[in-house]
């Protein structure tokens, strides 16, 4: 009977063994199996920008290449933040051209949408139309939404002229400068868009002005903590508060992405640039702002 209660134990104890060691093997699988699907998802996002490293820029393309690589976009990159910062990247050299967009016909024959040059706003209104579109075809269309007041005809005197009022009447825009700053920490302007200089000129000419609550956040708040805590992608506008006087809202736009990295066209560069955004606006010393404060608007908003 002793040696039977003996043996039952050992067998007991094989069985347990046994049962532990299946168990660590289990959990090991389970953690190497983990391990290479959360491998295999840091490849994919690295493999996707290594992708973008390697293509052409978009203004060196034919119609057919960029339709395709459209269309790659949209495979690798569902998230609007990551294909908006894929397609700006993509821009990067574009040649600069001021006034490079019209209506290709009336007062303005320029092309009513193009890659192959772009000041600032028109990269702005260009990339925000390849991130709704998924061909040139589309693109062009979306233009009519994105650069003219909504159902109006597309004529040089219907164009969206001036950023804040883009940003307004555009469904594909939205200021959310106060939504990201905060109320307190905001400057409120009232500004006639395109009024009557004292030289007895408009800034764009055309019999139209608007009065307009422009909203800003100054530059004693434009501080690394704030940049850090911004939507990854965001358009940014810059004002210079001695043209609020002659009618006119901002002196320059481009696209923020990670509140570090501004890309914009750039009349100094003559193309489109990539740069550090905190040593662009304040300087290398960081006590030298080029401009008084920013507007912060949304374009990845969906009609």
């Amino acid at each position: 009977m002793k040696k039977k209660t003996i043996l039952i134990i050992i067998i007991c104890f094989i069985l347990f063994s046994a049962t532990i060691i299946l168990y660590q093997q289990n959990k090991l699988l389970v953690s190497e199996d983990k391990e290479t699907q959360d491998t295999v998802i840091v490849n994919e996002d690295e493999t996707n920008w290594q992708w973008i490293e390697k293509q052409k820029k978009l203004y060196q393309l034919s119609p057919t290449e960029i339709n395709s690589i459209l269309k790659e976009l949209l495979e690798r990159f569902s998230n609007k933040d990551e294909r908006l910062k894929a397609i700006a990247i993509l821009r990067l050299g574009t040649p600069y051209q001021l006034g490079c967009l019209g209506e290709e016909s009336g007062r303005d024959n320029d092309p009513i949408f193009r890659l192959d040059k772009a000041d600032c706003t028109v990269f702005v209104l260009t990339t925000a139309a390849l991130l709704h579109s998924q061909d040139l075809e589309q693109a062009r269309e979306m233009m009519k939404f994105l650069n003219y007041g909504t159902d109006k005809e597309i004529t040089f005197e219907n164009r969206l002229h001036f950023t804040t009022d883009r940003n307004m009447v555009s469904h594909y825009f939205s200021d959310i400068t106060e939504e990201v700053a905060g109320f307190s920490k905001i400057i409120t302007r009232k500004v006639i868009l395109n009024k009557v200089k004292t030289n007895g000129k408009r800034w764009i000419n055309i019999n139209w002005e608007k009065e307009m609550i422009i909203k800003y956040l100054h530059n004693e708040y434009i501080t690394k903590e704030l940049l850090i805590g911004l939507p990854k992608s965001v358009g940014i506008a810059f004002v210079k508060e001695k043209y609020f006087e002659t009618g006119l809202d901002v002196v320059h736009e481009g696209l923020l992405f990670n509140g570090e990295m501004l890309i914009a066209s750039s009349s100094i560069e003559k193309k489109v640039v990539a740069e550090d955004f905190y040593d662009y606006y304040f300087g290398e010393d960081g006590s030298s702002p080029k401009f008084d404060g920013i507007v912060l608007f949304d374009l990845t908003l969906l009609h």
